[in-house]
């Protein structure tokens, strides 16, 4: 009951923000931009997006490999991809990590390993979106004069970094509370995390393999932009679809319809660019992740009738 109240929680909050924000615009301008969007920039941003997930793949194959889980690539991109489905397509209790922890316990693995195996990987995406949005903030100065907005992103940006500085380090704070089971798990993740990062090979490359998946999704949106025929500086693209990440993050929507759209017509209303073009731009990139998750379920759907014979 606790999960069906949660996921009707998160279809009132996207249907509620979507339909906030359509009544803000003119519909109108937004069927005709999108009517007439340039087809061919819109496939190159798809075959981004697919190029995207064998790289995220790549990411979590050695994510896995520090952990002594050894995970053939064919294996690895199977389970991340349904796991990719059910974030996406699916407004269900079920979601994609908790699919992809599953397959992982299905290969012999107990239930703690899975899930650090799964929680590691979303941990080191964090950090590759963390430190883009570091790199991104002189354009933040450069592009945005609102003094509001930029304190309002520094906040986040430093917010989230030392979040993230207390996950990797909470092992080594004073005190002992790893009887309770939460506490215990980040124990775990902190010390697996540090010696990850501190594989100097792997470490270094699953922090480039982060921040070029998240770059991913800049070009996708810029091409996106491109084919809806919209004007907009690429340093827009570099410092807004990166802080859209960070805000899907929280988990109060649906594969954060309505937040996403929230952002983009925020962020981008502050570099001059009507709310009709960038709710335009971000549901297209909505349905664009959307489209690109769908063979998730095929996949999703082919392991599941192969287990059962």
């Amino acid at each position: 009951m606790n999960k069906k109240i949660a996921i009707l929680l998160k279809v009132i909050v996207s249907l509620g923000l979507i339909t906030l924000l359509v009544n803000q615009v003119d519909f109108n301008k937004i069927v005709n931009i999108l009517k007439n969007v340039d087809i061919t920039m819109i496939v190159y941003a798809l075959i981004l997006l697919i190029i995207q997930v064998f790289i995220a793949t790549t990411r979590w194959q050695s994510v896995l490999k520090c952990q002594k889980i050894m995970l053939d690539y064919k294996n690895t991109l199977q389970i991340l991809w349904s796991g990719l489905f059910f974030n996406q397509a699916m407004p269900s209790s079920v979601g994609g990590d908790v699919i992809r922890g599953y397959y992982l316990k299905k290969q012999g693995m107990t239930l703690g390993r899975a899930t650090l195996g799964v929680l590691m990987d979303r941990l080191f995406g964090m950090i590759g979106l963390v430190l883009l949005v570091l790199a991104s903030l002189p354009l933040l100065f450069e592009l945005v004069d609102d003094p509001i907005a930029r304190t309002g992103v520094l906040f986040i940006a430093v917010g989230i970094s030392l979040a993230l500085l207390f996950i990797f380090f909470t092992d080594k704070l004073p005190g002992n509370f790893s009887h309770f089971k939460i506490i215990k798990g980040l124990y775990s993740l902190s010390r697996e995390g540090r010696h990850c990062i501190s594989d100097r090979y792997n470490g270094v490359i699953i922090l480039l393999i982060s921040v070029l998946i998240h770059l991913i999704s800049v070009f996708a949106v810029m091409i996106m932009s491109i084919g809806l025929g919209l004007d907009i500086e690429w340093g827009g693209f570099l410092l807004m679809v990166p802080l859209v990440g960070l805000m899907m993050v929280v988990p109060i929507s649906i594969a954060g319809w309505g937040v996403r759209e929230g952002v983009m017509v925020v962020g981008f209303g502050y570099l001059g660019v009507a709310p009709e073009a960038a709710l335009a731009l971000s549901i297209l990139y909505g349905l664009s992740v959307l489209v690109v998750a769908l063979p998730g379920g095929i996949i999703w759907m082919f392991k599941k009738s192969h287990s059962k014979k």
